[in-house]
């Protein structure tokens, strides 16, 4: 009788291993799509870090200022 039940629990944990695989893939890739993929997207498309895109003038955070050598070191 316990070399039966023995027999029994080690299969289950093999099925056991192989369901809880098999869920953590799925719950993984539902959280990427739901979550991390339109988060990812909307900061490529809405975010601009390296000011790469024109901006029109008035949106720059800088003054006008002569860029010289002067200027160079005060940096």
């Amino acid at each position: 009788m316990i070399k039966g039940l023995k027999r029994a629990w080690e299969a289950w944990k093999k099925i056991a291993r192989k369901i809880g695989n098999f869920q953590a893939r799925v719950i993984l890739t539902v959280f990427y799509g739901v979550l991390l993929m339109p988060f990812g997207l909307a900061a490529r498309f809405f975010s601009d870090p390296l000011r790469i895109k024109r901006r029109p003038e008035q949106w720059l955070d800088h003054p006008n200022e002569a860029q010289d050598l002067s200027w160079a070191r005060k940096q």
